[in-house]
């Protein structure tokens, strides 16, 4: 989904995924109502014609209350197949839980409030809060033709050259931090929904399954897809050309990855240093893991330092020195660190 603007006054501690994650969590949790608020039967005339606008459909507006919704269903239902079949995958998991449970779904994370907010736009479903605590309610409608579109085999076959594509998307995200939405499009277009229609109608699809499933930001050039850890995608960016962001889909990882394999020893290292040193509720591997994300931002080594000690109940040894500055020296970054252009 599209990041909504944030302006980070803090430090690095502050551009972690866990921070990031919680922040942006919060922040969309404050903003809900009591779940039902949203209803299509509850809108307000104003409220109707403001999520008509919102929503991730073209329907034609009607002057009569019952004209539209009528309208509004047949619109939904009547594309409803092919939507189940291009949902992200934290859609679709919040869809088949919900459809379980009758129609509805508590949300537990960041991720799946960012998935009940895309299906609000694509399927009318209203989320909102219940005792406090974030939910997602499929509108009744919709409930036993989305069961029926999840039972098909085309939907299965779709499904898993999504899923592909999806492992082959994260890696090049991994691999540049950032890409802009075109080149996913055309690969999408070409390698999974091929067949399914015409080209032409088959590209609001495809942005939508892009938008609903990976961070996204607006620039200059169009929308730029981010990799969740990359706190200010702008200092990607800044200063480069569109050809930065457009790679050959021939020349990337074609799996999903977290790592590179020139980082993996380099991680390894540093979970070995620290070992046995971890704070109660801190893993060594999740800390790594998130020094190595903030080392890709361009942290500094001092900021690394920092986020390192948080985790600890000893001081910082030379041992886990060591392994920090190597990590910092040499993984591959997105931004390059403040300390490298002091150096120059």
């Amino acid at each position: 989904m599209f990041r909504q603007e944030e302006i980070i006054f803090g430090g690095w501690s502050d551009k972690t995924v866990e921070a990031m994650q919680k922040r942006r969590f919060d922040q969309l949790v404050s903003q809900l109502p009591p779940l039902g608020a949203d209803a299509l039967e509850s809108l307000s005339p104003s409220a109707l014609a403001a999520r008509l606008e919102r929503c991730w459909q073209d329907i034609e507006r009607k002057p009569m209350r019952v004209q539209q919704l009528a309208l509004i269903w047949k619109q939904v239902l009547g594309c409803l197949d092919i939507e189940a079949d291009c949902l992200s995958r934290e859609e679709h998991e919040l869809v088949e839980r919900a459809l379980i449970l009758g129609g509805y779904a508590q949300i537990e994370d960041a991720a799946e409030l960012e998935a009940a907010r895309a299906l609000s736009l694509r399927l009318w479903a209203h989320v909102g809060l219940v005792s406090g605590k974030p939910c997602m309610e499929l509108e009744r409608p919709i409930i036993e033709p989305a069961a029926k579109a999840f039972a098909r085999d085309q939907h299965d076959r779709v499904r898993a050259r999504l899923e592909h594509f999806r492992m082959q998307l994260s890696g090049m995200l991994y691999l540049h931090g950032a890409l802009d939405d075109r080149v996913p499009q055309k690969m999408l277009l070409e390698d999974v929904l091929c067949g399914l229609g015409d080209i032409e109608s088959l590209i609001p699809l495809s942005r939508r399954y892009l938008w609903a499933s990976y961070d996204c930001v607006d620039y200059a050039g169009g929308v730029l897809l981010v990799h969740p850890a990359l706190a200010e995608p702008g200092g990607v960016f800044a200063g480069r050309g569109r050809k930065r962001w457009a790679p050959d889909s021939r020349d990337v990882p074609c799996m999903y990855t977290d790592i590179l394999p020139e980082e993996i020893p380099l991680q390894r290292e540093l979970e070995l240093a620290i070992a046995g040193a971890m704070r109660s509720g801190h893993a060594e591997s999740d800390t790594a893991r998130s020094i190595r994300f903030l080392c890709k931002q361009g942290a500094p080594l001092s900021a690394l330092e920092e986020r390192l000690q948080a985790s600890l109940i000893v001081h910082i040894s030379p041992a886990m020195r060591t392994a920090l500055q190597r990590m910092h020296d040499l993984s591959p970054k997105w931004i390059e660190s403040a300390d490298s252009f002091m150096l120059q």
